[in-house]
């Protein structure tokens, strides 16, 4: 209702004014201005990633997450501009980075052939997400941005979404980070072998995380849980957050009013997604870089709109009172 008395036509920035109206919802602030952030990457290495899915090779995972822990990574140089801080997590990596305090195994099992984890494994992963979010992200934010890591991961996230869906594998399989068209027919045979493996099985959200996941969608899941506890604005990045949020919101419906899509990503899984979770993206520039580069992007968009309907002077004082 404040923003109907500001000196501009109502309503004038569209869909960013109802995403203001959600900020405000979500705070329980009216005049809030822009949000102190922090930007979440969580890492970890896919079974199925053995199998040359990728134009990167099963393991290398980690050479990325120690480029966001040094501060060189693309990721780093975007927050810096937000500004906002990166925390970035070992959940599953291949070997050992740094701390292992989340971590739960090194590495799915390839979701091909067998489980990528257990119903147990997934829990676990779930809850250190959850403590991930509320020992190193919340203390000193309003707006989480959600972001991950992870060779293969794609795959796991077409594999979801396919099940999750009732979805065909080669509508959802795209090339990640850029493979080459044989190595995305690969991907799509293995997501349909995933897919006949796990035909059978209940339509139960932890299951299939645990047929088909990956331990950073998992530890995702956690924090998207954990931040909308906490009554913070969820910030998505692409496709693999997405996903994890599809499984949250089965897991928990209410979480649905925190979230907001930075982007739709280059990955053809990713529209069916966010019209699954009923959601408009912010930004659609072809992005497939991940580790929450798309929700740095989007956030830095959403602090100039809060800025702007916390410090537009009112209609009347400016004189712009229409008869």
């Amino acid at each position: 209702m404040r923003q109907l008395t500001r000196a501009r036509p109502p309503r004038s920035l569209g869909a960013l004014d109802t995403l203001a109206e959600q900020v405000a919802v979500v705070l329980n602030d009216a005049d809030t201005g822009p949000l102190p952030a922090v930007l979440s990457v969580t890492a970890a290495d896919h079974g199925v990633a053995r199998n040359e899915i990728s134009r990167f090779s099963y393991g290398t995972t980690s050479s990325v997450f120690s480029l966001i822990t040094s501060g060189d990574a693309p990721i780093n140089h975007l927050a810096a501009h937000v500004p906002a801080r990166v925390e970035a997590a070992d959940f599953g990596l291949a070997d050992t980075v740094r701390t292992r305090e989340y971590k739960v195994a090194n590495g799915t099992e390839d979701l091909s052939r067998r489980d990528a984890m257990s119903v147990e494994q997934a829990r676990a992963s779930i809850l250190n997400g959850v403590a991930f979010a509320e020992e190193r992200l919340l203390q000193d934010c309003s707006a989480v941005g959600v972001g991950e890591i992870g060779v293969g991961n794609t795959t796991s996230a077409a594999a979801l979404t396919a099940r999750l869906l009732g979805l065909s594998g080669t509508s959802v399989v795209g090339s990640g980070v850029g493979a080459s068209p044989a190595t995305v027919e690969r991907k799509s045979r293995l997501v349909e072998v995933a897919l006949q493996r796990t035909v059978n099985y209940p339509d139960d959200p932890l299951r299939l995380l645990a047929a088909l996941g990956g331990f950073e969608i998992c530890g995702n899941i956690g924090v998207i849980l954990g931040a909308a506890r906490a009554g913070r604005i969820i910030v998505l990045d692409g496709f693999i957050t997405g996903v994890a949020a599809v499984l949250a919101t089965r897991l928990c419906p209410a979480v649905a009013g925190y979230l907001v899509a930075a982007h739709r990503s280059a990955e053809p899984g990713h529209q069916f997604v966010l019209d699954e979770l009923e959601l408009r993206p912010l930004l659609d520039l072809g992005m497939r870089l991940g580790m929450a580069s798309g929700a740095a992007v989007a956030l830095g968009m959403i602090n100039a709109v809060l800025a702007v309907c916390a410090d537009t002077p009112a209609a009347a004082k400016v004189g712009l009172v229409t008869p």
